[in-house]
């Protein structure tokens, strides 16, 4: 594991029910924090940038984030991401029992829809 290329700072948070602390009433999707933990985003090979060039998109849309195999605390399914003032829903881990050293986590941007305002 190469901590020099560990340059992001994620942080993870659940979503629960919580009360609001000015109206006293519970609240749904009230996010957690759950902790915070330096991440490599590795960038995408020049092959598969090129293979894929009809696909019009960001890199930055389904980032792939590398943290350390040991962590505060087990990653949960439904948690979210925080990078970069973005919220990103987990759609995939790949934690490597072998060798102890980094789990790869896949994650998709979560589009806010302001249709509801």
């Amino acid at each position: 594991m190469k901590l020099k290329n560990m340059t992001e700072r994620i942080t993870f948070y659940s979503v629960q029910t919580g009360i609001d602390s000015d109206t006293h009433q519970t609240v749904d999707n009230q996010p957690v924090e759950e902790f915070s933990c330096w991440a490599e985003v590795p960038k995408l090979p020049v092959r598969e940038f090129v293979q894929n060039s009809s696909d019009v998109g960001f890199r930055k849309e389904s980032p792939t984030f590398l943290v350390a195999f040991k962590l505060p605390k087990p990653i949960q399914s439904n948690w979210f991401i925080k990078w970069r003032d973005k919220k990103y829903q987990i759609t995939g881990m790949d934690p490597d029992y072998k060798t102890k050293d980094l789990s790869s986590i896949s994650a998709q941007e979560v589009v806010e829809d302001d249709s509801n305002r």
